[in-house]
């Protein structure tokens, strides 16, 4: 570079000369680097800009305001929905949790969002739910008509006649989990002094093998076939570890919903899990394909009844959602994906609901002994019943017009007690603790007096749902407690006064399999494990805690993962009741 003339600079600070021999050499590969770092910076600085103007109204946290790291920091740091519940709590029915991103409380408001007329579509962060980039299943759907096609061509195999089908596959499972308890971790105490103690068995970590429960009975009612994680009593394929190491991952993705572009474009997308993997999501994904390939050749052979009536919609068999699929015109690589999510959808959920009740009751003796009280009570009124048998599903649910009516106030009812329990256990310790954020239709909408403007993501606190004071109550720490006899207080209440308490509780705690257009068409497979493995089990054995002082571990980056909770069981003598 030449020199430069002096030149006397403002504000008087006199002469400035700059020196002959100053040169100043930028190189190409700089420049390569500097401007497209300057242009992302700008890019990021004005996106943010507007978006912080565009909430600026909404009341939250500054921070939250102009960054998503805060959020990406809770879900790493595994307290996500304690944090999400304490914002809304600080700020109101509405409160800003990102740069783009609402968070409420309000029961209404997701029974509106989540309604047909609304408008509402799902969230970037859906996508990350796609395992095959060429194929969708339902819950990665973000187009509305595409969507509601799908789940149409899904409900039949979730219909009270496909589920009562089901419920073999789910007896089959429990008295899977009986004889894992008898083969490896049974204890036994003497009857009298004379008689010499049996050891102990080995405690169990309840927290992995509630896991183990939910996804051999999502794998048998799927494919007919359960994978095996309770009869080897261990972590098949590594998919239980490999759970544990991915399932945070979805929480950071869910504060970063954008970098679903990064790990669906090559050479990102080429590290995700495949069929050709010897352990993990990779080892399900083949499974999954291999069970459904077999039923295509079922179908096909000449031994199958579709061969004789070609143009004829079968009912779903006992063992297969598969074919249902096929049947109502699902294509064959969307049955995978559908298989695949069915699977890692249903099973974490379902064993937050299997741990968070046990511990609860464990911690809880006069709850524990009640419930134990109206087992008993159930099998001493049917004496025919063998020490073999499961509880069948009709037995939780009360006389109705609607044969998938469970309600847990009703006196026709033989586990209302048991009911109670499952709903307060969903109430305080919701499975899906996720945002699952919706975005907003191109009108825009108005949430309890704040507008909000196209495209901003709304997410749910579920946690925050079942404790709203104005159904649960204002004193805070009943609310926070474990209080099943809080349903039947309710229940009371509206025989003596005419109200509507208890409805209002239970519709809002069935929240938890969502509503609307989005509500789970699984959520009586759920009901149906959870209360056939609590009267079963409570039924033949005692249980214990082992650690007293830390009796479980838990941290939540999106959903409620518990491990180190181990606990004893001793045998129950049944042949009295």
């Amino acid at each position: 570079m030449g020199t430069m003339d002096s030149f006397v600079p403002p504000f008087g600070l006199g002469k400035l000369a700059i020196p002959d021999n100053l040169n100043i050499n930028i190189s190409r590969t700089t420049v390569f680097f500097l401007l497209p770092t300057a242009l992302l910076l700008t890019w990021y600085i004005t996106t943010v800009t507007i978006q912080y103007y565009r909430l600026r109204h909404i009341p939250g946290p500054f921070l939250n305001a102009i960054t998503p790291l805060v959020l990406t920091y809770h879900s790493l740091k595994g307290d996500i929905t304690e944090y999400t519940y304490e914002i809304a709590r600080k700020y109101g029915p509405l409160a800003r949790l990102q740069p783009n991103m609402v968070v409420y409380t309000d029961p209404d408001t997701f029974r509106r969002i989540c309604s047909y007329k609304a408008g509402y579509t799902k969230g970037l962060w859906f996508e990350f739910s796609r395992w095959d980039l060429n194929s969708y299943s339902c819950i990665a759907m973000r187009d509305n008509p595409r969507r509601k096609d799908r789940k149409n061509r899904i409900a039949p195999a979730w219909a009270s006649g496909g589920l009562a089908k089901m419920e073999t596959r789910v007896d089959k499972t429990v008295h899977s989990f009986l004889d894992l308890i008898e083969r490896n971790y049974i204890s036994s105490e003497p009857k009298d002094k004379s008689t010499a103690a049996r050891p102990y068995g080995r405690p169990m970590d309840f927290g992995v093998r509630s896991m183990m429960f939910t996804l051999d009975v999502a794998t048998s009612v799927t494919f007919g076939k359960a994978w095996g994680f309770l009869e080897s009593d261990s972590d098949v394929n590594e998919y239980l570890s490999t759970s544990e190491k991915m399932l945070p991952s979805f929480g950071v993705l869910g504060s970063l919903p954008w970098l679903v572009y990064v790990m669906h474009a090559w050479p990102i997308n080429l590290l995700m899990p495949g069929p050709g993997d010897r352990v993990g999501f990779g080892c399900l994904m083949k499974f999954a394909t291999d069970q459904v390939n077999k039923r295509i050749e079922a179908i096909n052979s000449k031994s199958d009844p579709e061969k004789e009536a070609p143009n004829k919609k079968d009912n779903v068999d006992e063992l297969d959602i598969i074919r249902s699929y096929l049947n109502n015109g699902i294509p064959y690589a969307d049955v995978v994906q559908e298989t695949i999510t069915l699977v890692v959808a249903g099973t974490e959920t379902t064993a937050v609901a299997f741990k968070f009740a046990l511990l609860s009751l464990l911690t809880t003796p006069s709850a524990y002994n009640k419930l134990q009280s109206e087992i008993d009570a159930y099998y001493s009124s049917h004496p025919s019943a063998s020490p073999d048998d499961i509880v069948p599903y009709s037995a939780f649910k009360a006389t109705s017009s609607n044969p998938e009516d469970i309600s847990p106030a009703s006196s026709t009812n033989s586990f209302s007690y048991l009911l109670a329990i499952l709903r307060e256990t969903l109430r305080l310790w919701p499975p899906s603790a996720g945002l699952f954020s919706k975005q907003v239709p191109d009108q825009g909408d108005t949430i309890h007096g704040l507008y909000l403007p196209p495209g901003t993501e709304i997410g749910q606190c579920m946690l925050g749902m079942g404790r709203h004071p104005s159904i649960f109550g204002t004193d805070e720490e009943d609310v926070k407690s474990f209080r099943p006899e809080r349903w039947s207080e309710a229940a009371e209440q509206d025989r003596i006064d005419g109200g509507n308490r208890f409805e209002k509780m239970a519709s809002t705690v069935e929240l938890v399999f969502s509503t609307g257009k989005y509500v789970c068409l699984g959520k009586h497979v759920a009901l149906m494990e959870l209360g056939k493995f609590f009267v079963e089990v409570l039924r033949r054995y005692d249980i214990s805690i082992v650690d007293k002082i830390t009796p479980i571990k838990v941290r939540d980056p999106i959903v409620w993962l518990a491990k180190d909770f181990n606990i004893r069981f001793t045998r129950r003598d049944i042949s009295t009741q």
